[in-house]
């Protein structure tokens, strides 16, 4: 039986020098379960949780469903600029411009009917960031105006809201500008969640100076009750996003011994945690501007990692292509969006032609400690390894084997690994 010859392989240490995964939260792998025959420039898709795809490609706004493709009706006057967001019912919204002039428009295409987003003053231009389950848009205006008050000309900023077509309700009030103080409460929103939480910045007091008032660079959560909580150490440079539970991932920067350095940040619960580093901030430099995602798993996928494809969970970052069991003619380019099933879609290519792909994970298979789908022979000499050692490393380093997260690789995770040894295949 393969049990026995297992108990006799414990008695010796195994010398295979293969990478291993931690065992504690290791990925599952990725399977190749979608594939839609788009192109999108502006490296943005949207995925909800039946697995639908929405984006803006080189003919306009598209939404793929259960593998149909559809698009979204175009309307006389406007030009379609983007698309921004899919809830669950697969409602798509973005922002066109009226042919007639380069105003900008919110837009939604909620339950068959194509609406205008909330609007504000006729010079200002707004955009959808989002649409929730409620068929909420999360908005901002953005003004082409500048008011001149008296000492010197100073702008009106932008406003971050929500709402549905025809109202909308902003994220803190109007602003007086021409005062001897300015007070900011918004300039652009980012993203609406399921619970009408909205992530915005520009919020705070700032002195007069110059005859004018600075832009805040600080970004908060404009709760559903209508309170704020500051998020801090936000870089902008990729947009930030938040998911149901009002978590915010963001590129930030932050002092560390003195020294300014720029990297990732995952926000929860007013404790701000620095997931990557990009390194010290230099005079120039150029911080990653691709895709930034997170669900509400604390799954997050971002572009520039080590490597474009950039997976995170439970303290690791992984290189995608590595987990995922791809055609040899299909290449992944970037990952765009993820949704709180752990769907992934990306861009990528089928030979010379792109392509947009849906990415399924598969259950956690913890025995499969090398990736490859199966609990084999190599997995095996990577748990003898750590089955000889005994005592895990201390953390964050990785403990191939300890199978029961008790900090120790002993018989009881032994037992476990021949469960899944036996059955061979990974579920």
């Amino acid at each position: 039986m393969r049990a026995n010859q297992l108990c006799e392989k414990t008695l010796m240490a195994g010398a295979v020098a293969v990478l291993a995964a931690s065992a504690l939260g290791a990925p599952g792998r990725f399977d190749l379960t979608g594939e839609i025959p788009v192109s999108v420039p502006s490296n943005k898709a949207f995925i909800n949780l039946k697995g639908w795809v929405a984006a803006q490609t080189t003919t306009g706004p598209m939404i793929w469903k259960s593998g149909l493709l559809q698009t979204v009706p175009s309307k006389p006057g406007r030009v379609w600029t983007a698309v921004t967001g899919v809830n669950d019912f697969g409602d798509v919204c973005g922002m066109y411009q009226e042919t007639t002039n380069t105003i900008g428009r919110a837009w939604a295409w909620v339950n068959g009917q194509l609406v205008d987003g909330p609007t504000g003053p006729v010079w200002m231009s707004n955009t959808a960031t989002g649409i929730n389950n409620r068929r909420e848009l999360g908005v901002y205006l953005v003004p082409f105006s500048v008011v001149d008050c008296g000492n010197g000309s100073t702008q009106w900023y932008g406003k971050g809201g929500f709402g549905k077509t025809g109202s909308w309700k902003s994220a803190g009030p109007w602003s007086q500008q021409c005062s001897s103080a300015c007070t900011i409460y918004s300039s652009i929103s980012y993203a609406i969640n399921n619970a009408n939480d909205l992530l915005v910045n520009g919020y705070g007091s700032q002195s007069r100076a110059g005859g004018g008032c600075s832009l805040m660079n600080s970004y908060y959560v404009y709760w559903s009750n209508g309170t704020a909580t500051t998020v801090p150490d936000v870089y902008y440079s990729s947009q930030p996003t938040m998911n149901d539970l009002g978590q915010v991932l963001s590129n930030a920067s932050w002092v560390e011994n003195g020294v300014t350095k720029v990297g990732i940040q995952f926000w929860s619960a007013g404790v701000a945690t620095k997931i990557y580093t990009f390194g010290t901030l230099t005079p120039g430099m150029t911080v990653p501007s691709g895709p930034l995602r997170m669900n509400s798993l604390g799954q997050i996928i971002a572009t520039s990692v080590g490597y474009p494809t950039g997976f995170y969970q439970d303290g690791k970052w992984y290189d995608l292509r590595t987990l995922a069991n791809l055609p040899s003619d299909v290449t992944l380019n970037l990952l765009l969006d993820i949704n709180d099933l752990g769907q992934i879609v990306a861009s990528g290519k089928r030979g010379n032609i792109s392509r947009l792909f849906v990415l399924t994970q598969r259950a956690f298979c913890a025995a499969d400690l090398n990736f490859d789908g199966m609990v084999d022979d190599l997995d095996y000499a990577l748990f003898v390894q750590a089955y000889n050692k005994i005592a895990c490393p201390p953390a964050p380093e990785d403990c191939p084997g300890d199978l029961n997260v008790d900090g120790v690789v002993d018989d009881a995770d032994f037992t476990l690994f021949l469960l899944s040894y036996n059955l061979t295949v990974c579920p």
